[in-house]
């Protein structure tokens, strides 16, 4: 279970273990449940793994032997992103951050921006999901792409206020993850057992305010975006997850702060 002092923290030691190759203190970063989220497709050669992993402690995050893999490819080591804290709670934070692959020789061979959500628990922060774009190309243009996504949120989200909440589940991918408090994380398998359980809060106002949706960062074909969304008046943070799917931005997970 994650023992750090700060998001911060836990965010480098995440790098800083797996170029170690500890996997027992690479694992020991994280919170457990944990959740990886890809936005990149089930048959993209992008990502090898399921789109969707939740992991319900470290043995089944350590079953598969990632190092292998990687060094077959030529990769020596890995380097953080600078961490900006997007959204931040006394229990949760959400981290832009990412990474960029090396080789032995320096070259650089891949990179990503990944949104992590830190949660504190009483051992301290640990990593309690990763949030990945899975589709970064770094020095590429992306404002055409960030400005789709963004009015795709846009219109998600102000399905909410009118109370359209079968459309507003029929707009979402499945499985959809929601990524609650410290130790809690939630596959939803399909639109009716999303509003279902959206119906199951009770008479609660959602609404989002317009413009509220904020770019944290993008790729070819995922996209993280912070938001806010009002509960009977009372303003909430949230960060989503989108894809391309059947050929629109959609959203995959969801976590509040």
């Amino acid at each position: 279970m994650g023992h750090y002092e700060s998001p911060e923290a836990a965010y480098f030691a995440f790098l800083e273990t797996f170029n170690a190759r500890d996997a027992d203190g690479w694992a020991g970063v994280n919170s457990w449940p944990h959740a990886r989220v890809s936005a990149a497709a089930s048959d993209s050669s992008i990502h090898w793994r399921p789109p969707t992993r939740i992991f319900a402690n470290a043995g089944e995050y350590l079953s598969a032997p990632l190092w292998d893999e990687l060094e077959a490819t030529g990769w020596a080591r890995s380097e953080s992103s600078p961490p900006r804290i997007v959204q931040f709670s006394k229990v949760k934070a959400h981290i832009a951050g990412g990474w960029t692959r090396y080789n032995a020789d320096g070259q650089a061979m891949a990179s990503n921006r990944v949104v992590y959500v830190a949660t504190r628990t009483r051992d301290g922060w640990g990593l309690q999901a990763q949030l990945k774009t899975d589709s970064f190309v770094d020095g590429r243009d992306y404002s055409v792409k960030q400005a789709a996504v963004l009015a795709a949120v846009e219109s998600t989200l102000a399905l909410l206020g009118p109370g359209r909440i079968d459309e507003y589940c029929a707009a979402l991918t499945y499985p959809f993850t929601l990524i609650g408090p410290p130790g809690v994380i939630i596959q939803i398998e399909s639109a009716a057992e999303m509003a279902a359980a959206m119906r199951s809060v009770g008479d609660d106002r959602l609404d989002a305010p317009s413009g509220s949706a904020q770019m944290v960062n993008c790729g070819d074909s995922g996209a993280n975006v912070a938001f806010q969304i009002e509960r009977d008046g009372v303003v909430q943070e949230a960060l989503a997850l989108l894809g391309i799917r059947d050929g629109a931005w959609r959203m995959l997970a969801i976590s509040g702060i």
